[in-house]
C-alpha cells in the first residue's frame, strides 16, 4: 500500500497569534548522566485572558515519567503525549505544572538539546532545542526566570553551569555533588543553557563603566585551557568597547565561556554561558592563523554583544530572526573595524555579501531579511538574515545620521529592555530619535533580492556640472513578487582627473545621494573641471552598482581613491570585465589574451611602498569564482577557473620581480607574531606567492617549501602549503603527509589539512577526498570534520564538485543520505550546494536536478527535505 507524502507544515509570519499561556517562573532539576539524564520541569504557569483551557506543550524525543498539577498526580502520563506535545485538559488559570522525563544524551547525534561531546555533556537550544531536553512552551516570546539545579557524580562532573547567578553548591554524599544557578533576567527557552563534565577553567576579572567587578571564567578539556588567553583578552576588549561605543555594561556577575569540540554552529550566546566551537575559542600562534585570530576576536565579540541584542531584547517570533542577528552583527563589525583596519574588514564584510548573500537572492531559498513563511526555522539562519541583516542596519544609521541612530538605540533598548518584540519596534525607534520616515525604507525587510543600480554620469564643460543618472531595478526572485523601488543611500564623491578630490558643496567633499524611485538624476554644481564620480563609497547599500566608467577612469580611482572599498571595487570592476571576455573567449574554444593594461595597474600597484600592506594585498586579490557566477547568465564553474588561472599566471609573469622583492620584504617583516604590522605583511606576502604559485617553476617551488619548513606560525605554513598542493612540485605529497603527522593531535589543525586539501582544484581531488573520509584523523559525525572536508568540497571548490561528470554531485549525496538520519543541520547544509542548480549551464543544470529528485525520494529529515524540495519547485 502506498501512502501519500504528508504536505510540510508552513508557519507564516501573517498567522502570528500570542501565547495562550505564559510562564512566571520555571525550576528545573538535573541528575545528569551520559547514558542517561532525568529532568524536573516545574513551571508556574498563567492563562492569558479568553484562551482556552487546554494547553499543549512542545516535547521531542522525551520519555515521560510523572505530571503533576499544583501536586496531584495525572493519569498515565503517555496518554498526554500526542506526537510532538504534551497535551493537558481542563487546566485551571493559574496552576504549577511539574514534568518529569528522561533522556538518553549519549544518543542524541544531532547535537540539539542535551548531547555528549567528549568527556562533558552541554546543550545547543536555538532554536527548538529546549523541547528535546523537558516540555516546554518552546517559543521565543514566552519569557521566564529559571532557578536550575544540577545534580552530578563528582568524578565524571566535576563542573557544573547553568545560567545566571551561582546560589548554592554541595556534596550529596561521597559520590554526588550539586550547583544551583538562577537567572535574574526573563529569558526564552532558547537562551537555556546547561554544562557538565571535566573541565579546566581560566579565570580573570572585569570592572565594568559602575565600578561593578565581574568575574571571567573560560572552561575547556584537559590542556586545552591553554590556548584560551587571546579569547579571554578579546572578550575584555568586547565589554569595554560595548560601554564606550553603545553605553552598554554587562548586567551580572560572572560570565561564563565553554569551548566544545562537537557543536553545530560557531557559537551560542546563552544568557551569561556561552557555549562556544573550539575552533572560536583556542588560539595559539603555533596552531592558528591570522584569520583565525580575527574570527576568534570577531565572534567572542558577537556573543557577547548579544547580551543587550537579543538577550535583555529578544524576539516576539522567529520571522524576527535579523532583529538580534543582523543588528549584533553590525555591531560586531564596528567593534573589529574599531580594533584593525577599517578599510579592510569592511570590503571583507562586502565579499562576504557578494559570494554568499547575492547567490543566496538568485537561488531557490531567496527570502527577506524578514522572511514571510518557513518549514524548519533552522533553514533560515542565512546570508540575508545575518550580513544583509546587518547591512539595513548600517543603512538606518545612514539615513539618521550616526547622532539620531545612537540616540534610536537607546530608546529601543530603554523601552523594550525585557521584552520580545519585532523589527518594526526598533526601525520605530529609530525612526522617532531621527524624525525620518522609514516606510519605504522598510522594504529592504520585505522584499528579496539584490538591487541592480546603473550609474550613468557626463562632465558638462559649458555648465561646469556632474550630472549623474541613477536607475535602480531588482530580477524577479523565487518569491515571485515584483519589487518597487527600495531606499537606497550612495554615497558619493568627485575625483579630478589628477586624482584629487573635489569640493562639492560649501563644506563638504562627500555626500550621500538618496535613490528612492525607479530613476533620478543628481547634479553636482560649480565644478570647473572635468571629474570622476567615486560611487558606493563604504558599501553605502548592499547592492551591484554598474556605471558607465571607463577603464582609464577606474584605474584613477583605483589607485587615488580616499575611500578604500571604491580603491578595492574599482580595481574589482577592471579584473572581472576583463575576465568575462576571457571566460567568452574560453566558451568559444580560443585562449585568453593577457591585458597589457590590466598587467601594468597591478605592477604599479604592487611597486606603491605608500599602500598599506593589507590593504593593498586586498587591492591585488582577483574575483571570486562565486561573484564571477553572479555576473553570468549561465554559470560555467570550469571556464570560470581556466580565466582565473589565465589571468593570475599572466600577472605573475609580468610582475614576477616586483612579486618577488613584496614576498622577500614581507618575509623579513614577519617573526611569527601577532599585530597589525606582521599580519599586514603576511597577507600580502601570501598573496604575492599565490600567485607567483601560478608560474608552478622550481623558483617558485623553492619559496613556498621553505616558508613551510621554517614556518614561524600556522600562517606562514598553512599558506605555503595552499600553494604546494596546486603545484607539480614532486615532493608534495611528503610535505602534506609531514604536516598531519606534525599536527595529527591538534584538532583545529587537522580540519585545516582536511580544507587545504578538498579545495584543492585538481583532477584528483574528488579521490583524494573520497579517501580522506576513511582517514582516522577524520569523524564523520564531528561537524568541524564533515565542514573541514565535504562542506568544503561542496561549497568551496566549485571546478570539481561541477565535474561534467557528475562525480561530485553523487559524492555530496551520498553524504546528505548519510549525514541525514545523524545530523540533519550537517545534511541540510550540503543540500544548499544544489540550490541554485537552474543558474548553471544546461548539461550540469540537468544533473544536479537529476540529483536532487533522487534525494527528494528518499526518508529525509524535515530540514534536508525543505532545502532540496524548495530547490526542485522555485
Amino acid at each position: 500500500m502506498h501512502t501519500k507524502p504528508q504536505h510540510p507544515k508552513i508557519v507564516r509570519l501573517s498567522e502570528y497569534a500570542p501565547p495562550a499561556f505564559t510562564v512566571e517562573e520555571s525550576r528545573l532539576a538535573f541528575q545528569l548522566g551520559f547514558d542517561s539524564t532525568t529532568v524536573t520541569a516545574t513551571h508556574l504557569i498563567q492563562k492569558t485572558p479568553g484562551a482556552p483551557n487546554t494547553i499543549e506543550l512542545n516535547q521531542q524525543g522525551l520519555k515521560i515519567l510523572e505530571i503533576e498539577i499544583d501536586g496531584q498526580r495525572t493519569r498515565e502520563p503517555a496518554r498526554n503525549v500526542h506526537m510532538d506535545r504534551l497535551r493537558l485538559d481542563d487546566v485551571p488559570d493559574r496552576f504549577q505544572l511539574t514534568v518529569t522525563s528522561q533522556i538518553h544524551p549519549a544518543e542524541n547525534t544531532s547535537l540539539e538539546g542535551l548531547y555528549k561531546s567528549g568527556n562533558i555533556l552541554c546543550t545547543q537550544c536555538e532554536a527548538e532545542g529546549f523541547r528535546k531536553i523537558a516540555p516546554s512552551l518552546d517559543r521565543p516570546d514566552v519569557l521566564t526566570r529559571y532557578r536550575v539545579r544540577l545534580e552530578a557524580p563528582k568524578e565524571q562532573f566535576p563542573v557544573l553551569l547553568s545560567n545566571g547567578n551561582l546560589i548554592d553548591q554541595g556534596d550529596l554524599g561521597p559520590d554526588w555533588h550539586y550547583t544551583e544557578w538562577e537567572d535574574p533576567f526573563p529569558k526564552p527557552t532558547y537562551l537555556f543553557a546547561v554544562v557538565a563534565g571535566q573541565l579546566n577553567c581560566l579565570e580573570d576579572r572585569f570592572t565594568t563603566m559602575s565600578g561593578r567587578e565581574v568575574a571571567l571564567r573560560f572552561f575547556a578539556e584537559g590542556n586545552a585551557i591553554e590556548n584560551c588567553q587571546f579569547a579571554m583578552q578579546s572578550l575584555k576588549q568586547a565589554m569595554r568597547w560595548d560601554e564606550d561605543a553603545w553605553g552598554r555594561e554587562y548586567d551580572l556577575h560572572l560570565y561564563n565561556v565553554v569551548a566544545v569540540r562537537d557543536f553545530n554552529m560557531g557559537a551560542m550566546e546563552n544568557k551569561s554561558l556561552n557555549i562556544f566551537n573550539t575552533a572560536y575559542v583556542l588560539a595559539n600562534p603555533a596552531f592558528t592563523t591570522d584569520r583565525g585570530f580575527q574570527l576568534i576576536r570577531e565572534v567572542i565579540g558577537h556573543e557577547y554583544f548579544h547580551n543587550w541584542s537579543g538577550n535583555r531584547i529578544t524576539l516576539r517570533d522567529w520571522f524576527q530572526l535579523s532583529l538580534k542577528e543582523g543588528f549584533t552583527v553590525f555591531r560586531e563589525q564596528e567593534f573589529s573595524a574599531d580594533t584593525s583596519s577599517r578599510g579592510v574588514r569592511r570590503i571583507e564584510a562586502v565579499c562576504e555579501m557578494r559570494d554568499h548573500q547575492f547567490s543566496e537572492d538568485a537561488g531557490a531559498m531567496a527570502h527577506p531579511v524578514q522572511p514571510q513563511s518557513y518549514q524548519q526555522i533552522d533553514n533560515f539562519y542565512t546570508a540575508t538574515v545575518y550580513i544583509k541583516g546587518a547591512e539595513v542596519v548600517r543603512m538606518l544609521q545612514t539615513l539618521a545620521g550616526r547622532k539620531s541612530f545612537r540616540e534610536g538605540v537607546d530608546l529601543y533598548f530603554k523601552k523594550h529592555d525585557g521584552q520580545a518584540v519585532t523589527i518594526n519596534e526598533f526601525v520605530n525607534a529609530i525612526e522617532n530619535a531621527s524624525d525620518h520616515d522609514l516606510s519605504q525604507f522598510m522594504l529592504w525587510y520585505s522584499q528579496a533580492g539584490t538591487p541592480l543600480v546603473h550609474a550613468d554620469f557626463q562632465y558638462l564643460p559649458s555648465e561646469s556640472a556632474v550630472e549623474l543618472k541613477l536607475a535602480q531595478s531588482c530580477p524577479l526572485t523565487a518569491d515571485g513578487f515584483d519589487k518597487k523601488p527600495f531606499v537606497i543611500p550612495i554615497a558619493a564623491a568627485l575625483f579630478d582627473e589628477s586624482g584629487k578630490k573635489v569640493d562639492i558643496g560649501p563644506d563638504s567633499s562627500e555626500t550621500v545621494l538618496m535613490l528612492s524611485k525607479a530613476e533620478q538624476t543628481f547634479r553636482f554644481e560649480n565644478i570647473p573641471t572635468p571629474a570622476v564620480p567615486s560611487l558606493l563609497r563604504g558599501f553605502s547599500a548592499p547592492v551591484l552598482l554598474q556605471t558607465n566608467l571607463s577603464k582609464e577612469q577606474l584605474a584613477l580611482l583605483l589607485n587615488h581613491d580616499d575611500d578604500p572599498f571604491v580603491r578595492w571595487d574599482s580595481g574589482q570592476q577592471l579584473y572581472v570585465q576583463q575576465l568575462l571576455a576571457d571566460i567568452k573567449a574560453i566558451q568559444a574554444g580560443s585562449k585568453p589574451r593577457p591585458s597589457s593594461f590590466l598587467c601594468q595597474q597591478m605592477q604599479q600597484l604592487i611597486s606603491n611602498r605608500n599602500i598599506d600592506h593589507e590593504l593593498l594585498a586586498t587591492l591585488i586579490e582577483l574575483p571570486s569564482i562565486e561573484y564571477l557566477g553572479c555576473q553570468m547568465t549561465k554559470i560555467d564553474p570550469e571556464a570560470i577557473h581556466l580565466a582565473l588561472c589565465s589571468m593570475e599566471q599572466a600577472l605573475a609573469l609580468f610582475c614576477k620581480e616586483e612579486m618577488l622583492n613584496r614576498y622577500r620584504e614581507c618575509a623579513a617583516i614577519s617573526r611569527g607574531q601577532v599585530n597589525d604590522i606582521e599580519t599586514g605583511a603576511r597577507a600580502l606576502r601570501d598573496h604575492c606567492l599565490h600567485y607567483l604559485g601560478a608560474l608552478n617553476d622550481s623558483e617558485v617551488w623553492s619559496l613556498a617549501a621553505d616558508q613551510l619548513t621554517q614556518a614561524q606560525c600556522m600562517t606562514d605554513s598553512i599558506r605555503a602549503l595552499h600553494v604546494l598542493i596546486r603545484t607539480n612540485h614532486p615532493e608534495k605529497s611528503h610535505f602534506v603527509d609531514e604536516f598531519y603527522d606534525r599536527w595529527k593531535h591538534q584538532p583545529e589543525v587537522v580540519d585545516k589539512w582536511f580544507s587545504v586539501q578538498a579545495g584543492a582544484p585538481l583532477p584528483a581531488t574528488l579521490h583524494r577526498v573520497e579517501a580522506l573520509t576513511h582517514h582516522p584523523g577524520f569523524k564523520w559525525k564531528n561537524p568541524n570534520n564533515v565542514r573541514a572536508l565535504i562542506g568544503h568540497f561542496c561549497h568551496g571548490n566549485p571546478v570539481i564538485f561541477h565535474a561534467e561528470n557528475g562525480s561530485g554531485y553523487a559524492f555530496a549525496a551520498e553524504w546528505i543520505k548519510k549525514l541525514d538520519g545523524v545530523n540533519p543541520s550537517q545534511s541540510s547544509s550540503l543540500a544548499k550546494a544544489f540550490e541554485n542548480w537552474r543558474n548553471y549551464r544546461p548539461d550540469l543544470a540537468a544533473l544536479m536536478q537529476k540529483t536532487l529528485v533522487e534525494l527528494n525520494q528518499g526518508g529525509l529529515s524535515k530540514m534536508t527535505r525543505e532545502i532540496v524540495s524548495n530547490s526542485l519547485e522555485c
